[in-house]
């Protein structure tokens, strides 16, 4: 079976390493942190073979710097197990390789970095059970002004053949293009049947019920996984219908405070009217109007200053008038000159011949004319009036 390995690196991830080893006097050494990701895949070739292809993809979250160089290995290249041990602790099922920063140098491994390749692949397989094992070379150059500075770095592993090989390595924005979706890191079903089979604890010597206790560890752990997602699927009911439930006790507490709202805006809205009435009926009470007497008419202006109470101000003179009679049709009492329409009629229709019947003429309605003048209400003002009707006008 054909296989790839690929290094995936991240930009957080690269510029932590690079920080760290500009920032180190000549050398850096450290641990790198990530996850190992396995997938057998089906690929199809021009002729239509299927081919099964074992892809290896090992991704880098971040590193984990050493103080100070050769602190695990021994000058001759053997580990120290104890000190990684104790060094790495929890860490350790994490790791999945190691750097080396050397300034001004070749990206070419040495013998001895060989060696302690070799030497901690073992370590991690025989403790951890890790096969996958990368090592990170890295150097820089910087130019005579030091305005450039070159990064250079590399991966590698031992392979099965003891032989040490480079590995391809795609960091994001800086190797190839991302012209598909990032595909999201699961198990293969192999290593699923393979952990039931293991549970299972079938032993080599009954082969002729393997196949039975299998099926029937299959069969436990599918009632336990639908088991599960029922309970899963129960969960999330009931967490939609409190959704739902909050919901509406959102919008019924919504519609309560904009009813409250609206009802608070209309009572300031009556207040503020209530309010302006009544500074419009103060300042009407308050403000003093002005009376023209050149215009005003019936007005006569007295030079007396004896007259000082404000009802003997103002004193309005009104002549009786008599009264007229309640209708034309009575007959008046009074003795004031007659007036005949009759004969006067009847002398004018005398004098013109047209009065054909003058036995009408007497049937004419009389009534008493009495003229008198009336004579309109004069209004005498004081010099010395002070008010009219409670109010003083500047004149």
């Amino acid at each position: 079976m054909a296989y790839t390995e690929k290094v995936s690196l991240n930009g957080t991830a690269l510029s932590f390493l690079l920080y760290e080893c500009l920032n180190s006097s000549n050398s850096q050494e450290g641990f790198l942190i990530g996850d190992v990701t396995s997938e057998i895949r089906n690929h199809i070739s021009d002729s239509h073979n299927d081919s099964a292809r074992l892809d290896t993809e090992i991704a880098i979250r971040t590193v984990l710097p050493l103080p100070s160089v050769s602190l695990f290995y021994l000058p001759s290249g053997g580990i120290k197990e104890d000190f990684i041990k104790e060094l790495l602790s929890n860490a350790a099922s994490e790791v999945v390789g190691w750097y080396k920063y050397r300034r001004n140098s070749s990206l070419k491994a040495t013998f001895r970095d060989k060696l302690i390749s070799k030497g901690l692949q073992k370590y991690f397989v025989k403790y951890h059970g890790k096969k996958t094992f990368v090592t990170c070379n890295l150097s820089s150059k910087a130019t005579l002004g030091g305005s450039t500075h070159t990064l250079i770095y590399r991966f590698g592993k031992i392979n099965c053949f003891d032989m040490y090989e480079y590995i391809e390595d795609v960091t994001a924005n800086l190797g190839e293009k991302q012209t598909g979706y990032k595909k999201v890191n699961r198990l293969s079903p192999h290593c699923i049947f393979n952990k039931i089979v293991k549970e299972s604890k079938v032993s080599s010597n009954n082969a002729n019920d393997a196949i039975l206790i299998i099926q029937e560890a299959v069969d436990v752990r599918l009632i336990e996984e639908a088991r599960i997602a029922a309970k899963n699927e129960a969960t999330l009911r009931e967490l939609e219908a409190e959704i739902k439930q909050m919901n509406s006790i959102l919008a019924e507490k919504q519609a309560a405070d904009l009813e409250t709202a609206y009802n608070k805006l209309l009572n300031d809205k009556y207040i503020d009217k209530e309010v302006e009435m009544v500074d419009a009926c103060i300042e009407a009470l308050n403000s003093t109007p002005l009376i023209d007497l050149l215009s005003s008419p019936n007005i006569v202006i007295s030079n007396s200053q004896n007259l000082t109470d404000q009802e003997n101000s103002i004193q309005q003179i009104e002549n009786n008038v008599i009264e007229r009679s309640p209708s034309p049709s009575l007959p008046s009492s009074s003795k004031s000159p007659m007036l005949n329409y009759a004969s006067a009629l009847k002398k004018k229709t005398t004098e013109s011949n047209t009065c054909k019947k003058p036995n009408n003429c007497d049937d004419l309605i009389t009534f008493d004319v009495e003229e008198k003048p009336v004579q309109k209400p004069i209004i005498i003002i004081n010099d010395n009036a002070t008010c009219f009707g409670g109010s003083s006008p500047e004149l």
